[in-house]
């Protein structure tokens, strides 16, 4: 991927989901998730420094808007979230599906 459409991408993030808000839980402590309004789009796990990333909003909206590959979408989000919100050391993953039962039991 070329640094333009790396910035490009970066400033589109930036501008849908360049606003979440970390929320952390007693009940799962070693994540923190980043929510907007009672959404969760991202958990980060500080252990293991996986970013589980909401497929159906983020993960989708870059494949669809730059036809992007899973690849191309795995590299970009460690640089945003690097630069956004100050995350080094990601690794980005589409979030599996036992994580959305999970997000639906955390109250925000």
């Amino acid at each position: 991927m070329n640094t333009k459409l790396e910035h490009i991408i970066i400033k589109y993030l930036n501008k849908l989901y360049g606003d979440l808000k970390e929320y952390r839980t007693n009940d799962i402590p070693d994540s923190i998730f980043f929510i907007k309004g009672k959404n969760i789009y991202m958990e980060y796990n500080l252990k293991n420094e996986y970013l589980m990333v909401d497929y159906d909003t983020i993960w989708s909206d870059l494949r669809d808007t730059f036809s992007l590959e899973y690849d191309d979408v795995q590299s970009i989000i460690p640089i945003w979230v690097g630069d956004t919100y100050k995350l080094s050391g990601v690794t980005a993953f589409n979030f599996m599906f036992d994580l959305v039962d999970e997000w639906r039991r955390i109250i925000i």
